[in-house]
């Protein structure tokens, strides 16, 4: 029988064994938290990474810092009510995966609504990811209404001057985070038209392929599925509270 071989991976150098790793665990698709509909990145060529965790200490040290910090996290939360597994014991928003998010370093939500939900769970659990943890990219994208809700006059202006949409001004406005973004779909309300792209207002003219409708529901035809909204002027025209300011470290 011939003697039993083993590779001996520890003896790599460090950057060979990151650049291994890095084939393993970096997902061009992201790593989905939750998907409730077709609007978030594809379900397939999902990273599995328990069985290389848990190799021992050094390769959990090593493999982890590569898959919370090099891959982009994604919850795509746009359904009624935040599923269980992600709050339940153990779940990535529960007290237990705290330690697990505060490494991660990118993260995209969608959303269908600012309400409850963002204000008691979602908020807190980001802020905390930004303020004791290293998230620093940071993206939310509003879908489009329901059915249901579209068929229903939209919000006002007075809508984004209540604490839901005041807490999410204020996260996008931590001094900690890197790079921001904020997207609607191209079916919208149109109390975000005026922040289409980047404006230095609060009024906007409608493009030539941009149509409301009686409910105030905005569609934009022939353009990429998701708007960008300049979220800075945002918070310089609607927020009411006094934003974060960071202050540098002294020099020793």
């Amino acid at each position: 029988m011939a003697p039993i071989s083993c590779f001996r991976f520890f003896d790599l150098p460090a950057e060979l064994r990151t650049s291994i790793l890095s084939h393993l665990l970096i997902s061009k698709y992201g790593i989905v938290l939750y998907n409730c509909t077709l609007f978030g990145p594809a379900a397939h060529d999902r990273v599995r990474v328990i069985h290389i965790f848990l190799v021992n200490i050094q390769m959990y040290q090593e493999a982890s810092a590569i898959f919370y910090g090099r891959n982009r996290f994604t919850l795509n939360g746009q359904s009624h009510r935040l599923p269980g597994h992600l709050t339940k014991p153990g779940g990535f928003l529960s007290p237990q995966g705290r330690d697990a998010r505060r490494r991660v370093q990118t993260l995209s939500l969608y959303l269908t609504r600012i309400g409850g939900e963002f204000e008691n769970i979602l908020a807190p659990a980001i802020s905390d990811m930004i303020l004791a943890g290293c998230l620093r990219r940071l993206k939310i994208c509003l879908g489009p209404p329901s059915a249901h809700h579209s068929r229903m006059l939209g919000p006002d202006i007075h809508m984004m001057g209540r604490l839901p949409f005041q807490t999410l001004l204020n996260l996008l406005a931590d001094p900690d985070l890197k790079h921001v973004e904020l997207c609607v779909w191209k079916a919208h309300w149109d109390v975000f038209c005026p922040f289409h792209e980047k404006v230095d207002g609060i009024t906007k003219e409608k493009t030539p392929t941009e149509a409301v409708d009686d409910h105030g529901l905005a569609t934009i035809r022939g353009h990429e599925d998701w708007i960008q909204l300049d979220w800075e002027t945002m918070i310089n025209v609607l927020g009411t509270g006094e934003r974060i300011v960071k202050i540098a470290e002294p020099d020793h």
